[in-house]
């Protein structure tokens, strides 16, 4: 498979995890998202992740939907990708993360 192959076959598997995720867990994780990018303007999808955690939130059925869901937060306008970063938070176990600018910071945190 090569490298584009294989680009495509991992947004397509994220696509699907997305539609196929629960509207009430949606609903929920944009509650939390938009809380949480109120306060911080350079955000890691890990770091809403956490968030949302913290705040009581089950997992979604399948781990993807939460990677699919920075994407549909990006489609919504909340957030621009500026570029890509290295992880900082535990549960992520990838080299390179996208980093997010909030569209919804009011400003003071970072």
């Amino acid at each position: 498979m090569t490298q584009q192959e294989r680009f495509e076959f991992i947004e397509a598997e994220i696509d699907r995890a997305f539609v196929h995720a629960d509207d009430e867990w949606k609903q929920e994780y944009y509650q939390n998202a938009a809380k949480y990018l109120a306060e911080h303007k350079l955000v890691e999808g890990g770091k809403i992740c956490a968030f949302c955690r913290s705040q009581g939130m089950a997992d979604p059925h399948h781990h993807n939907v939460w990677g699919s869901m920075m994407q549909s937060l990006k489609k919504l306008g909340w957030v621009e990708k500026i570029g890509m970063v290295r992880p900082t938070t535990r549960h992520t176990h990838i080299n390179e993360v996208c980093q997010w600018e909030s569209k919804l910071f009011k400003g003071e945190k970072t």
